[in-house]
């Protein structure tokens, strides 16, 4: 039986876990997201395991993240915050980090950084530890921001594994579409980048949304960097910003499908096993 692996959740509670980004567009998620509520979601649409990613540039919200991964064991792996900045303070957090048995990642929320921040030099320097650690860097890559900085990495680090979330969000229905499918295209050139389907439904601007609207997105996607190195997330819980979780998983499922029915579960489950390197519980294997 294959797998079927959501690789792209958050949990979060501001009584212990603030999340600064934050802003009233966001009021209708700026409560509690636990485990307790995802786990019937994920049962109600067949999900495994998951992977559970930042949502804060916190420590504390990293060991949150670790506490509930200890507890649940369909929680395959954690993508953490590290400060990447400050190479030394990244160096000692890695070794922390290393004990706990469900690391896999980092991410830092590059979005709310000044243009080109992940190519300064402190930063560089922090990343050449992931290489060495055989970390996935995973990047929160804006449509056109982030394409160019990220293919300067992957070229400078060709061992490093780089997971793009969101297909770099692309500009879905409007006149800038061309120009997301070159970057795609683009970054798909390098070997180690590879990208998650996930978050497609908050890059409308309407509520009518369907796995139509998706469509184009993920073709190019399956023809830019193939089936092998794909994924698909719900991002729950920000996809409720426009949707709820069992019509975005349903919408992920229809479009990956439509696209490429015979490679689906590879897209679903068994790429994020394989790439994260996943803990998935005994009776889901």
């Amino acid at each position: 039986m294959t797998t079927t692996v959501d690789s792209h959740v958050h949990f979060w509670d501001d009584r212990h876990t603030p999340q600064p980004w934050m802003t009233q567009e966001h009021a209708s998620i700026a409560r509690p997201f636990g485990p307790g509520e995802l786990r019937p979601l994920l049962r109600r649409n067949g999900i495994d395991a998951v992977i559970v990613v930042q949502g804060a540039c916190l420590d504390s919200d990293t060991d949150y993240l670790f506490a509930e991964a200890d507890r649940h064991d369909w929680i395959g792996a954690v993508t953490a915050w590290l400060l990447l900045d400050q190479p030394d303070r990244a160096s000692r957090r890695l070794d922390e980090l290393a004990r706990r048995p469900k690391f896999r990642a980092v991410r830092h929320l590059i979005h709310h950084e000044p243009d080109h921040w992940l190519t300064r030099g402190d930063v560089m320097e922090s990343i050449a530890l992931l290489q060495d650690r055989d970390v996935i860097l995973e990047c929160p890559v804006e449509f056109p921001r982030h394409f160019d900085d990220v293919a300067r990495v992957a070229e400078r680090f060709p061992a490093l594994r780089i997971v793009i979330d969101h297909l770099g969000k692309p500009p879905t229905g409007t006149s800038a579409m061309p120009r997301w499918e070159g970057m795609v295209r683009d970054i798909a050139q390098h070997p180690n980048v590879m990208a998650k389907v996930s978050g497609l439904n908050t890059t409308v601007a309407y509520a009518g949304w369907s796995a139509a609207d998706w469509s184009r997105p993920v073709e190019v996607a399956l023809d830019s960097f193939g089936p092998d190195r794909l994924m698909c997330g719900s991002d729950w819980p920000v996809a409720l910003l426009n949707g709820h979780y069992d019509r975005v998983w349903h919408a992920i499922r229809k479009a990956v499908e439509v696209a490429l029915a015979d490679c689906a579960d590879a897209l679903l489950g068994s790429n994020a096993c394989r790439i994260y390197r996943l803990e998935v519980p005994a009776s889901a294997a």
